[in-house]
């Protein structure tokens, strides 16, 4: 199979290499990653802007663009000059679970693939215990090779049995799984954020400070799946998806 990996972490990731490492074994692989960190871009594309592309070595590239970029750049572009089979979006370093999936640039990175007509996979990798990962290590290797594995399956959920979806990978930072959970509810997750207004001699500035969030937690979802140690996966649509309008409501024209 031909494959596209992008990421929100930025071409240097230790995520993205040893994804990367992992199914060049058995794939034919290529790279298309942001310069540097994007985490939180959400489906941002640089629209009325020249990118900057630069090669790495062989089918390696960043782009000064955003995750969602890539995607399109990688598919669209006659930068690779081959047709993708599937894109594969991380591996993050950090959760993309229930409400962090508006946000996450991982997640449109597989948003875009499955918008351009090719199956879209994100993966992500939920630390949990954050002091730990930073001290011993982050565990991306098993979740890596789940993912090869199981590639031509996975790539048929967002393809065939769920089209127009894209297929959301969550896993704690471990080196093995009791198994894998489809998680048909998504946590909700309350943020809490704080932010400081700034006056300075140059002006007046808001600044965004992370807060501990807290999370709805009702029965199984992606967040219990991982926590309990397996895999979790979401089918996830593509195209936004509009709730039913209440009926008995009038407008005035």
């Amino acid at each position: 199979m031909n494959v596209l990996i992008v990421n929100d972490d930025g071409i240097e990731s230790e995520g993205l290499r040893i994804l990367a490492e992992r199914v060049s074994k058995h794939h034919q692989v290529y790279v298309l990653a942001p310069d540097s960190n994007r985490s939180a871009t959400s489906h941002h594309v640089v629209m009325f802007q020249d990118l900057e592309l630069k090669k790495y070595k062989k089918n390696y590239w960043s782009t000064s663009g955003m995750p969602a970029d890539c995607a399109c750049i990688g598919i669209r572009s006659g930068l690779f000059d081959v047709k993708f089979d599937v894109v594969l979006s991380g591996i993050n370093c950090g959760a993309n679970i229930g409400t962090d999936i508006i946000f996450s640039g991982t997640c449109a990175g597989a948003r875009q693939a499955v918008l351009n007509g090719i199956p879209g996979i994100a993966v992500s990798l939920d630390p949990i215990d954050w002091n730990k990962a930073h001290k011993e290590g982050f565990k991306y290797v098993a979740l890596a090779d789940f993912v090869v594995a199981n590639l031509q399956e996975l790539a048929l959920l967002s393809s065939e049995k769920y089209p127009g979806t894209f297929v959301n990978i969550n896993a704690a930072s471990e080196d093995s799984y009791k198994g894998v959970k489809f998680a048909n509810n998504l946590l909700k997750r309350r943020y809490n954020e704080n932010i400081e207004i700034l006056e300075k001699e140059s002006g007046v500035f808001s600044h965004f400070k992370p807060s501990n969030s807290n999370e709805e937690y009702k029965g199984d979802t992606d967040y219990s799946a991982v926590r309990e140690g397996y895999i979790a996966i979401s089918c996830l649509y593509a195209e936004p998806v509009a709730a039913h309008v209440v009926d008995g409501i009038s407008f005035k024209v």
